[in-house]
């Protein structure tokens, strides 16, 4: 009877270490898994910055030769300054533009790698779930083993006092 407490013990130990050994791989793969999405990501909007940057810079070459424009418009009249300063709005109006859009794409991509972060944290829940259930449909299968050799057992020792029982009756009739 020690015996099989002992080896519930160790049943039960080593359930719980493989759940919580099952449950730090996995939640290592996830963390690795999601820091190279992460790096990837941080990469590719590295090079969108870039490229705004990029685009920042031939807006001022667009904006110097305006100016250079300016200076030639100035001489011809009136009516070019009056297009200069059209075009800077326009130009300026084009940047905000383009500021916000980016900012916009940013937010996006944040929500959609926020997400999916949260899809995977929930699937580790849920996988610690089934693994608990594991561990206690096993403890439910030892506590059900347990009682069965107890009964046994007991059925024995019934058995074995009822041998006991006639012996001493057959005892006692040889002594009479």
């Amino acid at each position: 009877m020690e015996e099989l407490e002992e080896l519930e013990e160790e049943l039960e130990e080593e359930l719980e270490n493989l759940g919580e050994k099952l449950e730090g791989e996995l939640e290592d793969e996830l963390e690795e898994e999601l820091e190279v999405i992460l790096k990837e990501e941080l990469e590719e909007l590295k090079e969108e910055l870039e490229e705004d940057e990029e685009l920042e810079d031939e807006l001022e070459d667009l904006e110097e030769e305006l100016e250079e424009l300016e200076g030639i418009g100035g001489e011809i009249g009136g009516g070019r300054r009056n297009w200069r300063r059209e075009e800077e709005e326009e130009l300026e109006k084009l940047k905000e533009e383009l500021k916000e859009e980016l900012k916009m794409e940013l937010k996006e991509e944040l929500k959609e790698e926020k997400l999916e972060e949260e899809l995977k944290i929930e699937e580790i829940r849920r996988i610690g779930g089934e693994i608990r259930g594991f561990g206690e449909e096993i403890k439910g299968r030892i506590r059900r083993i347990e009682e069965e050799l107890r009964r046994e057992e007991e059925k024995e020792l019934g058995e074995i006092g009822g041998g006991i029982e006639k012996l001493k009756e057959e005892l006692e009739q040889r002594r009479n």
